[in-house]
């Protein structure tokens, strides 16, 4: 896994980060704690700080779950958090199947009690709920999952 923090290009008041990983659940634990500390230097709310490490974990584990299930190609995944002070911009790129979990995920049941709820589509419900814009993109080989969250206030 490789990080990287710097300010971002444009106004000074951007910073970026940008995270590359092995598509392996083994990796998510240094995203997270890269996400996390970035969060903190930017004095993300923590309101803030656990939607994003939330919505970054459902997909990405998603992406690896089933991205790459049946692959022999050597998965790939890049967050690119990009933090202004009005909003924050997160890209997410990975070059499994093609897939967009915003319009091919199943819709979640939030009626029925818990234990008769089929499995799946809470999470990506949970991002478009979290999230100010959700956008999905195949481009190439690769899948480009856009989000953006805006400050309230």
């Amino acid at each position: 896994m490789s990080s990287a923090s710097q300010p971002g290009s444009g106004a000074s008041n951007r910073r970026r980060l940008a995270v590359a990983m092995d598509a392996q659940l083994d990796q998510l634990s240094g995203l997270q704690q890269a996400v996390a500390k970035f969060g903190a230097e930017q004095g993300w709310p923590p309101d803030w700080e656990y939607q994003v490490e939330l919505v970054i974990e459902e997909l990405v584990v998603n992406i690896v779950s089933y991205g790459f299930a049946d692959s022999v190609t050597a998965g790939r995944v890049e967050v690119v958090l990009d933090s202004g002070p009005d909003e924050l911009r997160i890209d997410i790129v990975d070059n499994g199947r093609a897939f967009d979990p915003f319009s091919e995920a199943p819709l979640p049941d939030t009626e029925s009690s818990v234990e008769d709820r089929p499995i799946g589509g809470l999470g990506v419900h949970f991002v478009k709920t979290m999230m100010d814009e959700v956008r999905y993109r195949r481009e190439g080989d690769q899948n480009h999952v856009n989000l953006v969250k805006r400050c309230q206030g």
